[in-house]
């Protein structure tokens, strides 16, 4: 969870827009199996960090502005997904 706390952290403070991301692009930052980003992405999907939809290239995620995850530095970060 560390290693996609700070990717995701990473990520997110270089965003200025609405942000979309893959589980496969953040997975190669954080060298970790894309399959358990594709689950965190679910997880923040239901509890209503992310909106997510499946095309046919997989899940795509997107961040909007208002998702407390944009304003989150990396310590918020680990600490909502820590509660996943």
């Amino acid at each position: 969870m560390c290693r996609v706390a700070a990717a995701l952290a990473e990520i997110l403070s270089d965003a200025r827009e609405e942000l979309v991301l893959r589980p496969i692009d953040l997975a190669k930052r954080a060298k970790v199996p894309h399959q358990v980003v594709g689950e965190v992405f679910k997880a923040l999907a239901e509890r209503g960090y992310m909106e997510c939809i499946r095309t046919a290239r997989g899940l795509a995620c997107a961040v909007p502005r208002g998702s407390p995850l944009r304003s989150a530095g990396y310590e918020d970060i680990y600490g909502i997904l820590e509660a996943l």
